[in-house]
This record gives structure tokens, sequence and C-alpha cells, in this order.
């Protein structure tokens, strides 16, 4: 009796024709900015004699990524940095791997966790103070409150400027942004809560500003959990 021979399905093979017709795709779904940026980095690699085949590739990466960010708000050039820094890039690792963005969460949630993070820390550290002699320490009402509602903001624009592995460029803007931010903050804290009467600012005792503390780091620490936040500081 005859045995019946077994047939065994493959996968179709994805070829670089398959990822170029997927290429068109993506771009069609690209905004203005970002459309402009693939254009010039085209440009650049045709310029250096980049493959045209590995170029198919790489591209087909480097669109997934930047449309899966764009309702984020993250532009390509955010990902990866100037067009020249990228093509240099490519050209110089020959290969031309991408590495994957850092996933992040929506910006209120990186507010939320930045402002329970530096607010609280600076309720903590104050607290401490009292504890250790200085009887004097703690925290006006309204200062407080500007604490966690600027930490926010600070942590917002940290994180936005933030270098990402495997991207180049940005650095120098990061510790600029970085830099004002927190020269914003102390001017802020140091002379506009300073002008504010007693009576609009009551001060809050070094016991109570360190359990208010602790309290933030308890419910950064539940919210993160509860809420995956990713992308910020810590």
């Amino acid at each position: 009796m005859a045995k019946k021979k077994e047939t065994v399905e493959q996968e179709p093979q994805v070829t670089v024709e398959d990822k170029k017709r997927e290429n068109d795709a993506l771009s069609e779904q690209l905004t203005n900015k970002n459309k402009e940026y693939m254009v010039k980095l085209n440009r650049k690699l045709d310029e250096a004699g980049f493959a045209e085949d590995n170029k198919i590739m790489v591209f087909n990466e480097m669109l997934k990524n930047i449309v899966s960010q764009q309702p984020n708000h993250i532009t390509a050039r955010k990902l990866y940095g100037t067009v020249t820094d990228q093509a240099r890039y490519l050209t110089e690792t020959a290969q031309g791997d991408i590495t994957e963005p850092a996933e992040r969460s929506e910006w209120w949630k990186i507010y939320l966790d930045g402002a329970l993070l530096l607010g609280g820390m600076f309720a903590v550290i104050t607290g401490i103070s009292y504890f250790i002699g200085d009887q004097e320490a703690g925290l006006g009402l309204i200062t407080m409150i500007l604490n966690f509602l600027l930490g926010g903001v600070a942590v917002m624009v940290i994180t936005k400027y933030a270098p990402q592995p495997g991207v180049k460029g940005g650095f120098i803007k990061y510790i600029v942004a970085t830099t004002l931010t927190m020269l914003l903050w102390i001017l802020l804290m140091a002379f506009g809560t300073a002008m504010l009467p007693q009576s609009l600012n009551p001060l809050i005792s070094g016991s109570y500003t360190l359990v208010i503390g602790v309290l933030a780091f308890a419910a950064k620490w539940y919210l993160k959990k509860t809420l995956k936040i990713q992308g910020t500081l810590i």
C-alpha cells in the first residue's frame, strides 16, 4: 500500500519588494514634519552610497517606530536625532541596526509621577532636617503645593529631552533644558513664595511635612505599578 506523501506548508517569504510596498503605505501615515525628515534622510543615504535594499529594510523599521509614536507627539527627530546624525550612524554601522525607542506613558502620567517624586523628595528632606535639629524647618502650604506642581513640569521637560539609547544627538539640548528648568524652579521657589504673607502661606511643621513626603512616595510607587507608568526618571 503506497504511503501518502506528507506536504509541509511553508510560510511565504517576505521580500524586499514586500517591505517597499509596506514602506509606501507607512509613509502615507506620516505627518508632514516626519515625511520631510525621511525624504532628507533618503537623500543623505543616497549621497553616501547606502545600498538600496539595505535602506528599504532599515526604513521599514524606522517607519514602524515613527508611526507608532506619532500619537504621542514624538517626532522622527526626537526618536533618531538630526538627519545628519542618523545618516552618519547608519552609514558607519553599515548593517543599519535600529534600536527600538523606549516606550513612554501619556504626558499626564509622566506629570503625576514627577510631581509626587520631586514634591515628595523636598518634603522628606525638609522633614528630616526638622528631626535632626532644625526645629524651624518646615514648608509653607503654598510652597509645598508649588513644589508638587512644578516638580511635575520639571520631570516632563527632563524626560522629553532625555537622550535615548542608540539615538545620536540631543545631549546638549537635554543639558540646557534640564538646567534652565531647575534654575526657573529654584527662582520661583526662592523669590516667588518669599513674597507671600504668612497668612497666605502658613507654615506646616517639619513632622507633618515628613509624613506628607512619605505618603507622596508611597502614592508614586502605588500609581506607577497600577497605571503602568513608563519613561519616568525613577
